[in-house]
């Protein structure tokens, strides 16, 4: 009985640190104001929040961002050293009147609107759509007709597909039994569905200038939204350029960027390179990392600007020049990756065709293509536009690495072996034998 008693004080006294561990290793919830952001960058969007803790907004400048208040419910994540925000348990719009200075003077009073985002998938899809107002309840209306459509479409591929695979069951057993026996193609299945929104929501649209400004929250009521205020920091590029992926046809998998103006575009001899030619923005470094993240601890290390990659550069074409002449011009070619069958496991880029039936609906990339050679060791490569101008910040500077013989490379660890070798010698020539007088 003794016994008995203690085990199961034992078990109680588990479950009760069991569930006392679980309650201590879940976040506390607390409902706070916050800001949701979804700031342009030069490639998208970047959705992020404000908790109460960021007390500076940093967007970009001459590109229209949306902000919207919410109230919703703040935990802390001691993983990422970062506060999380709980949408899907609380996500409640304030309504009122975004009130922005700028040296103690008001610039703007913002009413807000209804918004909704479009993103496109896929090489060469279009940077983001940002609707606002009545656009955005049309492009939302259009959008979910579109996804009921595609839903509808993928139902009766479904259907019409199983119908075919009983067919096909059914004519292998009737050409078992000797009859002849023609089977239909299999049902084509509908195009992806290629845009994506994030549906319609509430927000304020804010497209200033450079420089510093103070935001706060007017209420319907006149007061002002507690926890509201924030200083916003809108930036703007210093230089712009163009930048280049470089994709080795032997490594497409592991593409290489060059977006430094002093980068230089390296290979072996009879190396394929194809050069995606996109837009590049030098941007403040620290400034930058916060609109990427709002909670950034501000520890940036490195050079004061960085340059970041943007929209994908689709006319013009590639000169390579040498000597202060044009050698070749190499147009602007969409590509395709197919995967090579067997156990290779390899694949093969290929010029894209539409109008090939194995062909993907849409190509996987679009690129310069050139070819090293130890002929042309160096030379410079260069973007024209379809009006004959250089584009700016697009000359890359091209190496051709030499050959290196294998043997001299075996021979350089034996040299210093046959050195000693050699001076051991002349000193056992140098020294005379020692004669011993009885």
């Amino acid at each position: 009985m003794n016994r008995r008693w203690w085990f199961s004080a034992l078990l109680l006294l588990m479950l009760l640190l069991s569930r006392s561990a679980v309650q201590a290793q879940a976040p506390k919830r607390v409902a706070a104001f916050v800001y949701g952001i979804n700031a342009a960058a030069p490639d998208g969007v970047i959705g992020t929040f404000a908790p109460p803790t960021v007390e500076s907004i940093y967007l970009l400048a001459g590109h229209t961002s949306v902000l919207s208040p919410r109230q919703t419910l703040v935990y802390f994540w001691p993983i990422t050293n970062e506060y999380r925000a709980a949408w899907s348990e609380m996500n409640e719009t304030i309504e009122g009147t975004l009130e922005i200075s700028q040296n103690g003077r008001r610039v703007s009073a913002l009413e807000q609107v209804d918004y909704t985002i479009h993103f496109g998938a896929g090489e060469g899809a279009p940077k983001p759509q940002l609707y606002l107002g009545a656009a955005a309840a049309e492009a939302n209306q259009r959008f979910e007709a579109e996804r009921n459509a595609y839903q509808q479409a993928v139902l009766a591929f479904e259907k019409a597909q199983a119908a075919w695979q009983t067919m096909l069951r059914e004519g292998q057993t009737r050409r078992e039994s000797g009859s002849q026996v023609e089977i239909p193609p299999p049902p084509e299945p509908p195009p992806p569905l290629n845009v994506f929104s994030t549906g319609l929501n509430r927000g304020y649209p804010v497209n200033l200038s450079p420089g510093s400004y103070d935001i706060q929250l007017r209420l319907a009521d006149g007061s002002i939204q507690p926890g509201s205020a924030r200083r916003l920091v809108v930036f703007a590029p210093r230089r712009t350029a163009v930048g280049y992926t470089v994709i080795p046809e032997s490594r497409w998998t592991t593409p290489e960027e060059l977006t430094d103006l002093a980068d230089v575009i390296l290979g072996e001899p009879g190396s394929v390179l194809y050069l995606k030619p996109h837009v590049i923005r030098e941007y403040p470094a620290l400034p930058y990392e916060y609109l990427l993240n709002p909670q950034y601890p501000g520890d940036v290390q490195g050079p004061e600007w960085r340059w970041v990659a943007g929209e994908p550069i689709n006319e013009g074409t590639l000169e390579v020049v040498s000597g202060g002449r044009v050698t070749e011009r190499v147009p602007l070619v969409p590509y395709r990756v197919k995967q090579i069958p067997g156990a290779a496991l390899g694949y093969e880029i290929l010029p894209f065709d539409p109008n090939d039936p194995g062909a993907p609906r849409d190509p996987d990339f679009a690129a310069y293509r050139i070819v090293l050679s130890d002929q042309l060791p160096a030379y410079e490569v260069r973007v024209v536009s379809n009006e004959g101008q250089v584009l700016l910040g697009s000359q890359r500077q091209t190496r051709v690495l030499p050959r290196v013989d294998l043997r001299l490379l075996l021979l350089l660890p034996a040299i210093p072996l046959v050195l000693g070798w050699l001076v051991m010698t002349l000193r056992r020539k140098q020294t005379s034998p020692v004669q011993v007088v009885a």
